[in-house]
């Protein structure tokens, strides 16, 4: 039975004597849970159905219905993150590179008593796995911190304009509408200067979380100043957009009746859409923006 540091194989290998040697080996080691797939399309239906079933993949390189290199890339395709050995029959060179080349963490040539040694060469490759993993997570952070408003955890400026720049060009080559909306929070230094900054904190935490649950994934938001957010929403008319923000304005609304902050906070809110053209669109919501904060001040909105 696996247990949380048991290393979950899989092996795909449809010679029955190969299978039995390779999992009653691994097995007897204690440290091993070895379970066998006897064709290729077996092993693939496996990790379809549950990619973090295993953590690591021996693959024969002949199988009946396909080319151990054709499933290792079909399996690639669902997870890129499991590692895979092949074990092939074939010991020359030209093999080796190709295995190797196709994605493989290493190859085990298929002679003598080779069962034997598989599990040197299985802690070998975890242990790569686990730095190359350790190292993927890091650069996500590196990433994360680079183009995250720290605070608020939506895009910073710098990438929220890159991303931007790539949605109009694609809306423009496709002919798609999108749509930007610039929002501002009420009175933000009002709250600052009564509340203190860690309140004027959770203002902007408290907003951001609030667009991230009502817009969609396809969505873009950035935190574009000190109280100033900008959303870019592809696929979107003007009267698309404007419901999506009376929806914001109702979870606002559910948001101040809870009383979690000291005083209501509200939304100035501007939107520009692409019905007319693609171009100024930043510019065109900051002013709808102005002007819907102008009217709440004259008490017209």
């Amino acid at each position: 039975m696996a247990t949380a540091d048991t290393i979950k194989v899989l092996l795909i290998e449809d010679n029955a004597d190969h299978s039995f040697l390779v999992k009653t080996n691994l097995n007897s080691k204690g440290k091993y849970h070895v379970e066998v797939a006897q064709s290729g399309e077996q092993g693939v239906k496996w990790i379809q159905e549950n990619p973090s079933r295993f953590d690591i993949i021996l693959l024969d390189y002949h199988l009946p219905d396909q080319t151990g290199l054709d499933i290792l890339r079909r399996i690639q395709s669902i997870s890129r993150f499991i590692p895979i050995v092949v074990i092939t029959g074939l010991g020359s060179e030209a093999v080796a590179v190709e295995i190797m080349k196709s994605g493989a963490k290493d190859y085990v040539i298929k002679s003598g008593e080779y069962y034997k040694a598989l599990h040197i060469t299985i802690d070998q490759v975890m242990e790569k796995h686990k730095f190359e993993m350790l190292n993927i997570q890091l650069q996500q952070q590196l990433e994360e911190r680079a183009n995250k408003d720290f605070l608020t955890g939506v895009y910073n400026r710098h990438r929220f304009t890159e991303l931007l720049e790539h949605e109009i060009v694609s809306a423009q080559r496709y002919k798609r509408p999108i749509s930007i909306a610039m929002i501002d929070i009420d009175k933000f230094k009002e709250i600052n200067d009564k509340f203190g900054h860690k309140m004027g904190d959770f203002a902007l935490v408290s907003i951001s979380d609030t667009l991230k649950a009502q817009l969609r994934s396809t969505d873009i938001i950035g935190r574009y100043g000190g109280d100033e957010f900008i959303v870019v929403m592809p696929e979107t008319d003007y009267e698309q957009a404007k419901s999506t923000f009376d929806r914001i304005q109702a979870a606002l609304d559910t948001f101040n009746k809870k009383g979690q902050f000291p005083t209501e906070l509200s939304l100035s809110v501007g939107i520009s859409s692409s019905a007319e053209t693609y171009e100024n669109l930043i510019e065109t919501a900051d002013l709808a923006m102005y002007q819907n904060k102008q009217a709440k001040k004259r008490g017209a909105a």
